[in-house]
């Protein structure tokens, strides 16, 4: 599992290599978690250090959601069901 650090706390997140229908090719995309999204506070009054961590993650997830398979949580727990290809380590 990858992760992330924000305001010194490592917060878990997940890299997938992803088929997206919509857009007909591969992305690579990252996962977060809500008790990452949380602590960020509100979107309306994100600083600088937010929006860069903001900007890197495609789509926040439950935290126990965070440890299902990579195709469980592409076909079942983002805005758009999405194919899973591959995880990303590392």
């Amino acid at each position: 599992m990858n992760s992330i650090v924000y305001k010194g706390v490592e917060y878990p997140t997940r890299l997938f290599v992803v088929d997206n229908p919509e857009f007909g090719e591969e992305q690579v995309i990252r996962i977060g978690t809500y008790s990452l999204n949380s602590d960020m506070g509100d979107a309306s009054e994100f600083g600088e250090e937010e929006e860069l961590v903001d900007d890197q993650i495609y789509y926040y997830v439950d935290d126990n959601e965070i440890e299902l398979s990579g195709e469980e949580i592409c076909k079942n727990y983002l805005d758009v069901p999405l194919v899973f290809i591959a995880e990303i380590f590392g």
